[in-house]
């Protein structure tokens, strides 16, 4: 494991330990010690092989047969192509890499050494994109004529990703059309199975800027802030109460799942003392996932409250230095004159991608969300109305996508690779649209794909 963060800690990193059969870790590079010491901890790694960078770790011998890398993004391409170099078949976080000249250099390089490359394209394993192409692939739909996709942001995730976090400055990670949309170039061309020909963009920073800050803002909103009452972006309010990722959960979810979200809203009291008797409620009356363990390795209350005090997710929104989009649109030309729209904002009351696909002959309509997921048919003859829920557990990160790629992953290196090397090529064709869509928005212009391949 390079870079034990939240997605190599939280979502790949526990793979092995419910699967020991199918893998174990051997080896980890963090450069925080605290990181270092829990990943090796939970994986029983020998001191000897824990490195504080991944440069120490592939100057090492061959420790394994493959290597997650996790960094952050502007790191991804130089462990990569020494973990390729060394003989690993690797295992990527999304984007591959932030240049178009990197991401050409990670396949080529993935190609000549022999070794597979695979990118964390989650949304490829979960059951609501499979279902979702099952349908499209099926003909139930009749001829495709357009497909409009949204990725809905909400307003409190864009806040702690792409203004307080890690995603805030282009020029410290990239794009986020990159950042936050190459899963969904990703999904419309693994849906569709067809290729995009042109795009266009526009899109900007509208509202995250110093100009739209209250009066009398500080730079912190734990030093005195005159609204910290109403503000919506309040950290305590966010990252304490938790209040906004409990309603993103229960506005998808159904049944018992719900019914908890609600509660942990309402009374988190009780929620705690019935936790006591139903373990599986201490997922929310001890919640310490994301965002949480973002903002602290630890997240109990008291170092939240610290780390608001003096880190950087404990910032008013409005007087940090972040510089990406917090609205874009994409629209395209697909082969066969098929028009898609992508839509990408940080404003959304909810959280979740949304699509709808027009056909000759039916229209589907779905949602994937944090609570749950759903696809709906409509047959334009019959007027017939088909509805699948596609919800994953509440364990299951990004609705069983974290798992199903860990299982894909694992099974292509027991088989040849040749299907690896295919996959490796689409994923890199979705990169290039999300550079497209990035030139087309700064330059004003219609991008043709063939001009970046």
């Amino acid at each position: 494991m390079v870079g034990a963060g939240q997605r190599g800690l939280e979502a790949y990193g526990p793979y092995a330990l419910r699967f020991p059969g199918q893998l174990r870790f051997v080896a980890v590079a963090e450069p925080d010690e605290g990181r270092r010491a829990k990943f090796a901890n939970l994986h029983g790694i020998p001191a000897a092989q824990q490195f504080e960078s991944w440069e120490a770790l592939f100057a090492e011998p061959q420790l394994g047969e493959a290597a997650l890398i996790c960094t952050q993004d502007w790191q991804h391409t130089q462990p990569t192509l020494m973990a390729l170099e060394s003989g690993y078949h690797v295992l990527l976080e999304k984007p591959m890499a932030t240049t178009r000249g990197d991401c050409q250099r990670l396949i080529e390089a993935s190609e000549a050494a022999g070794r597979q490359l695979h990118i964390c394209h989650v949304l490829r394993y979960t059951r609501h994109f499979q279902k979702m192409k099952e349908i499209v692939q099926s003909g139930a739909l009749g001829q495709i004529v357009h497909v409009s996709h949204r990725e809905n942001v909400s307003w409190w995730h864009m806040a702690h990703s792409y203004v307080r976090g890690h995603w805030a400055k282009r020029a410290h990670s990239s794009p986020m059309i990159l950042a936050k949309c190459c899963h969904d170039f990703d999904i419309l061309l693994w849906l569709l199975e067809l290729g995009c020909q042109r795009l266009s963009s526009i899109g900007g920073l509208t509202h995250f800027r110093p100009e739209n800050a209250p009066p009398d803002a500080p730079q912190r909103c734990l030093d005195g802030c005159p609204i910290g009452e109403t503000c919506p972006y309040y950290a305590p309010f966010v990252y304490l109460e938790l209040l906004p990722l409990w309603r993103s959960f229960a506005a998808t979810a159904s049944g018992m799942k719900r019914l908890a979200a609600l509660a942990q809203q309402r009374v988190p009291g009780l929620v705690k003392v019935l936790s006591a008797v139903a373990p599986p409620l201490r997922q929310l009356s001890d919640y310490r996932g994301w965002p949480r363990s973002v903002v602290a390795d630890e997240p109990s209350a008291i170092n939240l409250r610290r780390a608001l005090e003096t880190g950087p997710y404990g910032r008013c929104v409005y007087h940090c230095d972040n510089d990406v989009v917090d609205h874009q649109v994409v629209a395209m030309q697909f082969e066969g004159d098929l028009s898609v729209t992508l839509t990408m904002h940080g404003h959304s009351h909810i959280e979740g991608r949304t699509t709808r696909i027009e056909g000759s002959r039916a229209t589907l309509q779905a949602m994937f969300g944090y609570g749950g997921s759903w696809i709906e048919v409509n047959h334009h003859r019959s007027d017939r109305r088909q509805r699948y829920d596609t919800s994953a557990s509440a364990a299951e990160g990004h609705g069983g996508g974290d798992f199903g790629l860990m299982a894909a992953f694992l099974e292509s290196l027991r088989g040849d690779g040749i299907a690896a090397r295919h996959t490796a090529r689409q994923v890199l064709e979705s990169h290039l649209m999300a550079f497209a869509a990035d030139q087309a928005r700064l330059e004003g212009e219609v991008v043709e794909m063939e001009s970046l391949r």
